[in-house]
């Protein structure tokens, strides 16, 4: 089967990295992905392009104007129809408002797979994009999502429910992904992370530094914890993005320059759970997280918010520690916990299920 994988990426990050799990499992059973990468006219190519070149999945560079006008939308059809797919699978909203409206004659067969959602805040152009892409999703043969939980999100309400599909993330074994690392010279975590995680024990938390990850409150809520007294421990946050200044003076106001540390971006993170105490996420929204997946893999200590498919994916907290989102006094008690449980399982979703499962969704579409 020919599938074209549609994706407008700023980086290399949860959505990306299944997407390539996906694909390349595909291709393993014996089907033929393609990574079409959308960008503006004249961009380079970008890390998600560069990932699967390397891994020697084939890329359609799509660079359209970033408005979604009747030219560009043609311009993106003759584009696709180069690749001769059989099934378009769509990673985010802007392909399925590109061409989401268009009938089946003349798109083909399309599914999208909802990977999360923010409501955008106010008055804005990414409201605007949001509304357009729930219309969108209606016409579409199928929409998946990747949790049970995310079937009621705003965006799904106007879907019909037989067209509502729900397919878990999945991951590779662990020591698959690190070889993977080995051999696309992923340099090891920087030495100084790791004489900084040799102090004291160490949380762990991974992500886009964007208002929805929360970090503010877990910086909070780690100082609350310092400050109830032992045990000592320290909080490493790793990832960029457009917080980081104001973390960066979080840190400092907090009088936490010492215990806390901002890391920025690092390929391969997760190997820093090797090593750590236990791994946190503050986040406000999610659908089903990847690095939460990785880290179960790790069995290290977990605590997360009751956000999305976390309380499904713990097991309702059999495998972790489940906090209310946005409650800086529950993340602060667990975070200073005097015992450390650590994950019980690993995650039941592989990448070869994953891939299987929307294999079977493209089937019964076509």
């Amino acid at each position: 089967m020919r599938i074209l994988h549609l994706i407008h990426s700023e980086g290399l990050y949860g959505a990306e990295r299944i997407l390539l799990y996906l694909a390349r499992e595909q291709q393993r059973l014996g089907h033929a992905p393609v990574i079409g990468s959308i960008a503006d006219p004249g961009a380079p190519a970008g890390a998600l392009e560069a990932r699967a070149a390397a891994l020697g999945l084939p890329v359609l560079p799509l660079r359209i104007a970033p408005r979604p006008t009747p030219a560009v939308v043609r311009r993106l059809l003759a584009a696709t129809a180069g690749a001769r797919p059989q099934v378009l699978h769509s990673h985010g909203y802007k392909a399925n408002i590109l061409l989401g409206f268009l009938d089946r004659a003349r798109r083909g067969p399309m599914l999208a797979t909802l990977h999360g959602w923010t409501a955008a805040p106010g008055l804005s152009r990414l409201r605007l994009y949001e509304w357009l892409d729930a219309r969108a999703l209606r016409h579409l043969e199928a929409v998946v999502v990747v949790a049970r939980g995310m079937l009621s999100l705003p965006p799904l309400r106007g879907v019909a429910p037989q067209r509502r599909h729900v397919i878990e993330n999945g991951i590779p074994p662990r020591e698959e992904r690190l070889a993977e690392l080995a051999q696309l010279g992923v340099a090891p975590p920087p030495a100084a992370l790791a004489e900084f995680m040799a102090r004291a024990p160490t949380w762990v938390a991974i992500g886009r530094l964007a208002p929805e990850k929360g970090f503010d409150l877990l910086l909070r809520a780690f100082a609350r914890a310092l400050r109830a007294g032992p045990p000592a421990r320290q909080l490493l946050i790793v990832g960029e993005g457009p917080e980081r200044a104001r973390l960066t003076q979080l840190i400092v106001d907090l009088g936490l320059g010492e215990q806390a540390r901002l890391a920025g971006f690092l390929e391969g993170a997760e190997r820093l759970l090797e090593h750590a105490a236990g791994f946190v996420m503050s986040s406000h929204t999610e659908g089903m997280p990847l690095v939460l997946l990785e880290a179960l893999q790790w069995r290290r200590p977990l605590i997360a918010t009751a956000v999305g498919a976390i309380p499904e994916l713990l097991q309702q907290g059999a495998l972790g520690t489940l906090v209310a989102a946005g409650d800086e006094a529950a993340l602060a008690r667990a975070l200073g916990a005097q015992e450390l449980r650590a994950s019980a399982a690993p995650p039941p979703w592989s990448s070869r299920q994953m891939a299987e499962r929307y294999l079977e969704t493209y089937a019964a579409i076509l």
